[in-house]
C-alpha cells in the first residue's frame, strides 16, 4: 500500500509542523490541528475536542475538492495550449471533453465555497460554545451565533485577539459573503457574459472558472491556507484556556 510522505507532522510536546510547503495539494491523513488543544482536552472538554477534530476533517474534504479543481484546471490549460493558439482542427471528442471539464470546474468552485463556508460556520459554533461555557464570557442576552456571518457581526467577535478578528472579517468577505450573496442567491452573477477572464491562468475560455477572482484577489489554494491558519489559531486559543483549567 502506498503511504505518501508526510506533509504535516506532530513533534514531541504536541508541536505541529508543516515539513512541506503548506497547501491543499498534499494528501494528508490528519492535519493534527486538534493537538493544539493540549493533552487534557479530550478528558476536560471532549465536546470541543470533537468539534475541532470535525473541523480538521472538513479542512481535509476541502483539500480534496481543491485537488480535483486544480487537476481539471491544468487539463483546461493543456487543451488551450494544444488547440487554441492558432488555426487547428479540434476532434469532436476532445471538444466535448473540454466543455465537460469547464462545467466540472464551475461545480468544483461552488463546492469549494460551500465546504469552506460550512467549515467557518462550525468554527463559529465551536467559538460560541467555548466563550459561553468554558471562558464564561459576558455575552449580550439573546445574542446567538448560527454561522460565521453572524459571528463577525456579533459582540462575541470582540472577545477574540485583534489578529484573529482581522482574519475572521477577511474570510467573511472572501468566503461566507461570496457563497451566501453570489454563489447561493445571485443567478445573474452566473449567467452574465461579461465576467472577468483570467488569461494567465488559461481560463479565458471559461470565465465561470474564475468567478471568485472578481470577489477576491487570491487563489483558492491561498484561501485554503488562510482557513487552515484560522482554525489552527482558534485551536491554540482554546487550548491555552483549557490548560489553565
Amino acid at each position: 500500500m502506498f503511504i505518501p510522505d508526510p506533509a504535516v507532522v506532530q513533534r514531541a510536546g504536541g508541536k505541529v509542523e508543516w515539513v512541506k510547503p503548506k497547501g491543499p495539494q498534499h494528501i494528508v491523513q490528519q492535519y493534527w490541528i486538534f493537538c493544539w488543544l493540549g493533552s487534557n482536552a479530550f478528558s476536560k472538554q471532549k465536546r470541543i475536542f470533537d468539534q475541532v477534530l470535525a473541523c480538521s476533517r472538513q479542512l481535509g474534504s476541502l483539500a480534496i475538492v481543491w485537488r480535483r479543481y486544480d487537476a481539471d484546471r491544468k487539463s483546461i490549460e493543456e487543451f488551450r495550449a494544444k488547440y487554441l493558439r492558432g488555426p487547428v482542427t479540434i476532434p469532436i471528442e476532445e471538444w466535448n471533453s473540454h466543455h465537460h471539464l469547464l462545467e466540472q470546474v464551475v461545480v468544483d468552485t461552488e463546492s469549494f465555497f460551500w465546504f469552506a463556508n460550512r467549515l467557518l460556520t462550525n468554527v463559529a459554533l465551536t467559538l460560541n460554545y467555548f466563550l459561553k461555557k468554558v471562558r464564561k464570557s459576558s455575552i449580550p442576552k439573546g445574542e446567538r451565533i448560527q454561522s460565521h456571518a453572524s459571528l463577525v457581526k456579533s459582540e462575541m467577535l470582540k472577545q477574540l485577539p485583534s489578529e484573529l478578528q482581522t482574519t475572521a472579517l477577511k474570510l467573511d468577505k472572501e468566503v461566507a459573503s461570496f457563497r451566501n450573496e453570489r454563489v447561493e442567491h445571485d443567478i445573474e452573477f452566473w449567467l452574465r457574459e461579461n465576467t472577468k477572464s483570467v488569461h494567465e491562468l488559461g481560463m479565458s475560455a471559461a470565465p465561470e472558472a474564475a468567478l471568485h477572482l472578481e470577489w477576491s484577489d487570491r487563489s483558492l489554494s491561498e484561501i485554503w491556507i488562510s482557513l487552515h491558519d484560522y482554525l489552527t489559531d482558534v485551536a491554540k486559543i482554546i487550548g491555552s484556556e483549557i490548560s489553565k483549567a
